[in-house]
């Protein structure tokens, strides 16, 4: 009886704030588990969030000015194995 609620077209909001939230979980996520490597330089670089949502992208690149050379390409996907985190 509750799941008839979702199929009300009065409740279509409701389905837009589960979409966003949804989408918005997969770029944190994608975000974390993803760097990217310059073609111009070779830099390996991360991204912020909102960088990484609104940036075009393709199936194995994407559209990004690299932070050491400043260079905007097609920089390559790579996944991130490991986090590092040194402390003293």
């Amino acid at each position: 009886m509750i799941s008839s609620v979702f199929l009300l077209a009065s409740y279509w909001y409701l389905w837009i704030m589960i979409i966003a939230g949804v989408l918005f979980l997969l770029v944190v996520w994608h975000t974390k588990n993803f760097a990217y490597l310059c073609p111009g330089c070779g830099e390996v670089f991360e991204v912020s969030t909102l960088e990484d949502f609104i940036s075009p992208n393709g199936v194995n690149k994407k559209y990004l000015r690299c932070p050491r050379c400043g260079k905007r390409a097609w920089a390559d996907i790579l996944r991130i194995k490991e986090k590092t985190v040194h402390k003293k």
